[in-house]
């Protein structure tokens, strides 16, 4: 995908939707109560973006902080700062509904930074750099983040299938 030299244009948008749709809508899902307040919140984004006089440095970590930013806002004008914490990966459930409904109740334990950057790096596909961008966080952070969450979330899966 070619970086935008100036201004963005319209082709340049539809051509980076087309790229990245797909995570950005996931991004949108695990912030939104619902898949159309995703779409919503990835076409807002866009929307911003196309309005943008000048370029942008890196266009992904941007469509990403603004689905994130209309998310919190959103929240906040509706007094729900606890649906903008809650986590929904915002896909169908695989063919085994229980290990689903385990790993979702397992990722809504973690603090909303940990499932944040679980969401961001396995649904999203981003990068750890690519998330320290997103967050504007050091990559190192991000990466020690990242991985307390994998082990809390191995051990919430193991207990519960301990008591299964």
């Amino acid at each position: 995908m070619p970086e935008p030299t100036n201004a963005i244009s319209r082709d340049w948008i539809h051509a980076f939707y087309r790229a990245h749709h797909r995570a950005l809508a996931a991004y949108g899902a695990s912030l939104a109560r619902s898949r159309d307040e995703a779409e919503d919140l990835v076409h807002e984004a866009l929307a911003g973006m196309l309005a943008v006089r000048g370029a942008i440095e890196n266009p992904e970590a941007y469509a990403y902080r603004a689905i994130r930013n209309r998310a919190f806002d959103r929240a906040r004008r509706a007094v729900r700062v606890e649906a903008a914490r809650s986590v929904d990966i915002g896909c169908a459930p695989p063919a085994q509904a229980r290990d689903w409904t385990e790993l979702c109740r397992a990722l809504e334990m973690l603090s909303p930074a940990a499932a944040e950057v679980v969401v961001l790096h396995a649904r999203s596909g981003l990068s750890f750099p690519q998330i320290a961008a997103v967050l504007e966080e050091p990559v190192g952070t991000v990466s020690a983040r990242y991985s307390r969450a994998l082990a809390e979330l191995r051990a919430a899966l193991a207990k519960e299938e301990q008591h299964g």
